[in-house]
């Protein structure tokens, strides 16, 4: 049994897909389904890509394993299955809504109202630009098979135990699927600065009362993040001052509903959601060099790290910034 897959846009030269037990393939004219999608600049790869205000398509089917397996995420209702799950992580990896039609059909009926957003996630680069490269052969136009091998290995991570235990089910993966959405800045920081919220909550819940959780600074639960994700060595005191400006701007954005008119302000928030990728990074532990779960590591020549120090010019060891 296959159903049509909305949205997916595949790696480069990549036909097919195999992830988990599902098979990925594209459709036969996935060159033109693919330049429907919303575009935002001209891109000349595999394809020719011009800028397209979008909609909605069909680029691929999945092929559904039978029985299917039931879904890990915490998702509302009955009957869940793994596909979901599937769905959500590319959704996070490439930047789209992608979902599934009916099964044994081709596409929604024309009468069918589609209410998913079809434009390109307007945040969320960092973790996009996370997979690895592995082409599959020495030609000069071969798939790259790294991208399959890290969704594979990131699901493989949320469905062990161990992962499931620690982060209560994962449901900043959720979180983190609104936050990445086509939004204004001021949505996307305050969405943002839920997921860290929650982290602290789930992280430290058995051994903190609700009272105590709530009641905590923010700036105290930025800086335990920081430190448990090894994302700093420290937070010293001109450190902590740089953390009390961003709950400032939160607070100000929560009271007011706008940002407060000075300095980089809007750099800072900016900063900080750039940070949260590279959290939502961390926490699916993208590189396989990570040295544990408790403590998940990047060493100094991974690739995230290197493009997360050249956009924002800002080294996550040592000092915090």
């Amino acid at each position: 049994m296959k159903r049509p897959i909305y949205n997916l846009k595949f790696p480069y030269y990549c036909n097919e897909l195999n992830i988990f037990q599902y098979h990925f393939t594209r459709t036969p004219d996935y060159s033109d389904k693919l330049n429907q999608l919303q575009h935002l600049g001209s891109v000349f790869s595999e394809f020719k890509i011009s800028p397209n205000t979008g909609k909605h398509a069909v680029t691929g089917f999945v092929e559904l394993p039978s029985p299917e397996p039931s879904a890990i995420l915490e998702w509302s209702g009955e009957a869940n299955t793994a596909l979901m799950d599937i769905l959500l992580l590319l959704s996070l990896f490439t930047g789209r809504e992608v979902f599934a039609g009916e099964p044994g059909t081709e596409s929604f009926g024309p009468e069918a109202v589609i209410t998913r957003d079809p434009r390109v996630y307007k945040w969320g680069g960092i973790l996009r630009a996370s997979p690895i490269f592995k082409a599959s052969s020495d030609e000069p136009y071969s798939c790259n098979i790294g991208w399959q091998e890290t969704i594979n290995r990131v699901y493989g991570l949320i469905r062990s135990q161990r992962w499931q235990q620690k982060y209560r089910g994962g449901y900043f993966l959720f979180l983190a699927r609104q936050a990445f959405q086509q939004q204004i800045l001021e949505s996307a920081f305050i969405q943002c600065w839920t997921i860290w919220e929650h982290l602290f909550a789930i992280l430290n819940q058995a051994w903190l009362s609700s009272r105590k959780i709530r009641t905590l600074s923010s700036t105290e639960k930025i800086a335990f993040l920081l430190v448990n994700f090894a994302f700093t060595n420290e937070v010293d005191s001109e450190s902590a001052k740089r953390i009390e400006s961003l709950a400032e701007i939160r607070n100000r954005l929560i009271h007011f509903g706008r940002f407060p008119e000075r300095g980089n302000v809007h750099d800072n928030a900016l900063f900080f959601i750039r940070l949260t990728e590279f959290l939502i990074t961390t926490l699916t532990t993208l590189d396989s060099r990570a040295e544990s779960l408790a403590q998940p590591r990047f060493t100094r020549t991974s690739p995230i790290i290197e493009m997360f120090d050249n956009q924002l010019g800002c080294l996550l060891r040592g000092k915090l910034w």
